[in-house]
């Protein structure tokens, strides 16, 4: 396929031209702006090569936003719970930590991706694409919504292509025997009876004694789960394109007058087919002229054009085509060459000798295109569109400028800079870095937000560029990271340590209970049965179906039963009886062995990074996540 594309690109001026575009696009976007002053703080460092602040910004924003796309409403629920934020955050280094160890593994293995790879990747995006082409156009606009600038999207795309070939070099070829076929599905199709009794936690609850040393000692050991988050009330002042676009309007007839002066981008000029004989000076012009002349005369006394330029042309590469130039334009070729061949009328038309720094030329006109103008009907829509974006860039980038020097000059206060752009000054409730409103989500904005300076001085910040949206804001109010007073968590430690040792006592009940059991006393607490679940049903809690079926299969000789901690603090007493095993259907090998080899690939690939994790040195850095 590469060789095939390199092929196409030396005949190709399109192929070229789009080559050309992103080349160019690749190396005047800088990454200096993208990561701004926070390089220096990092999240880790992996062997020696740190993970930035900011890069681990972009990944968190880009998961939030998966995830909101994929949970819809139900996000915001989970992002109020700071437990699950903290575990979010700590997933999304570790993806980065990942990825930094594949990137080295890779390149200490000679596995390489070459930026005409990344390029071809980025081209084949449909995305991208318009009208089955690559758009650049589209291409930037698409990576400004994602916040990439160029440089970055293809370092992504290479860090992608690189974890693909190294998946590739890593996992082994996965093969399952047919008998492993049906193991799998007897296992898998297997259902499960039994009987079990239940143990609720509350009489246990009544028996559980705590002093006031258990419940000090546990709060002084797990500080960290009695601290507030560090949160914030910020003042904002925001500008955005779309607000400015709805105040755009553009003028008719500054439409038409931009139509009218820009003629040529509406328009497709004329067009010629010419064929030539071209006869070079060589070192006699008098015989160049006089063969020339020559040709001339054979041409009217009817010999055909096409045979005497394979004869006698010497620009062998058109006399092969019978002297066929293809379509000609003005402006491709010399002023000379082009006068004489557009000034033939008609088809057929040959033109008399013409002297250009080539030689002499015999010219015929073989086909022809009349230029055409597109109607200001058709394109004003288009027109009117571009004009707007075009003053909405220009409105939008006035607005910045002064944003930014309006709340420099007034440090302290954004009312000013607002009136100057006849905005209002809007100011959030608290919030932290997990739960912050929708305008200031974005992980790059929280950063600057938390920052130490933005606390400690609580005056403007300069403008952030958020792509559509620009704004300034400043800190009006603070609260660091703080220990909840005891008294305020005492009464939910009391009742965490006596539900634990309620179910301590309940588990030593259910143990007694298991072995008068399988010595053959059955329980005096009330038998429920379970008849034929699977590990898929959910009629049983889920716990306690997994305990059923990580149970060994009873015997005569010996009974199967265990005890389970329930999730509600319960604590029941199994007892499995039966064991059926599913059905083997040949028929459905072929799909199992797909399915079991991706699990298998994605085992073995979880597997090699955690022996990479091993091997290396990784220091995280917690605190500025």
């Amino acid at each position: 396929m590469l060789d095939r594309i390199r092929e196409n690109s030396q005949h190709s001026f399109a192929v070229k031209a789009i080559l050309v575009l992103i080349i160019f696009t690749f190396a005047l976007a800088g990454i200096s702006s993208y990561i701004g002053g926070s390089a220096e703080v990092n999240v880790a460092s992996v062997n020696g090569e740190d993970i930035s602040k900011v890069e681990y910004d972009r990944a968190f924003d880009n998961e939030r936003s998966r995830m909101q796309q994929q949970l819809g409403d139900f996000y915001d629920t989970l992002a109020a719970d700071d437990g699950y934020m903290q575990q979010m955050r700590r997933g999304v280094l570790e993806q980065l930590i990942e990825q930094k160890l594949a990137q080295q593994f890779a390149k200490d293995n000679g596995m390489r991706v070459s930026i005409e790879q990344v390029k071809k990747a980025i081209r084949d995006i449909p995305a991208f694409r318009e009208a089955g082409q690559f758009s650049n156009d589209m291409y930037l606009l698409s990576l400004r919504q994602m916040g990439y600038t160029p440089e970055r999207f293809a370092q992504a795309m290479q860090n992608d292509m690189v974890r693909s070939q190294l998946m590739q070099g890593v996992v082994t070829s996965s093969f399952m025997l047919p008998n492993e076929l049906a193991t799998f599905q007897r296992l898998q199709g297997q259902t499960r009876s039994g009987e079990y009794v239940t143990l609720a936690i509350e009489p246990f609850m009544q028996q559980v004694e705590l002093d006031e040393q258990a419940v000090n000692d546990y709060y002084q050991a797990n500080q960290a789960q009695f601290e507030t988050p560090e949160r914030v009330k910020v003042a904002y002042v925001e500008i955005s394109r779309e607000q400015l676009a709805q105040t755009v309007d553009v003028d008719e007839s500054a439409a038409r007058q931009f139509y009218d002066d820009n003629q040529d981008r509406y328009s497709t000029p004329e067009q010629r087919r010419v064929s030539h004989i071209l006869i070079e000076f060589g070192d006699d012009e008098a015989a160049a002229k006089a063969k020339i002349d020559d040709i001339k005369q054979q041409l009217e006394n009817g010999a055909d054009f096409a045979n005497l330029a394979q004869q006698n042309s010497d620009d062998t590469f058109s006399a092969e085509a019978g002297g066929d130039l293809e379509w000609l334009e003005r402006g491709t070729m010399g002023e000379t060459f082009e006068d004489a061949a557009f000034a033939l009328q008609n088809v057929g038309d040959v033109s008399d000798v013409v002297k250009t720094e080539f030689g002499y030329h015999l010219i015929k006109l073989t086909d022809l295109r009349e230029g055409t103008v597109e109607p200001f009907a058709d394109v004003r829509e288009e027109l009117v569109s571009q004009m707007r974006e075009q003053a909405v860039d220009k409105a939008y980038f006035e607005q910045q400028q002064t944003l930014a020097e309006v709340s420099f000059e007034a440090p302290d206060s954004l009312q000013p800079a607002a009136e100057a752009l006849d905005l209002t000054v809007r100011q959030s409730d608290w919030f932290t870095r997990n739960n912050a409103p929708t305008p200031l989500s974005d992980a790059q904005l929280l950063s600057q937000i938390f920052s130490g300076q933005a606390v400690d001085e609580k005056l403007n910040s300069e403008v952030v560029d958020l792509g559509e949206r620009s704004l300034v804001f400043r800190v009006t109010e603070h609260e660091p990271v703080a220990v909840k007073p005891l008294q305020e968590v005492k009464a939910s430690i009391e009742q965490q340590l006596r539900a634990e040792q309620a179910q301590q006592l309940a588990m030593q009940e259910a143990q007694r209970i298991a072995d008068a059991w399988l010595n053959g006393e059955a329980p005096s607490q009330e038998l429920k049965s379970i008849d034929s679940v699977t590990r898929q049903q959910g009629q049983l809690p889920a716990n306690l179906r997994n305990a059923l079926f990580s149970m060994a299969q009873p015997s005569d000789a010996q009974p199967s039963i265990d005890t389970v901690a329930m999730n509600n603090g319960n604590v029941a007493v199994i007892k499995l009886t039966q064991v059926q095993d599913g059905n083997v259907d040949p028929e459905q090998f072929e799909a199992l062995r797909e399915r079991l080899a991706n699990r298998q690939i994605q085992s073995e690939f979880q597997a090699f990074m955690e022996a990479l994790k091993a091997d290396a040195e990784i220091t995280r850095y917690p605190r500025n996540l």
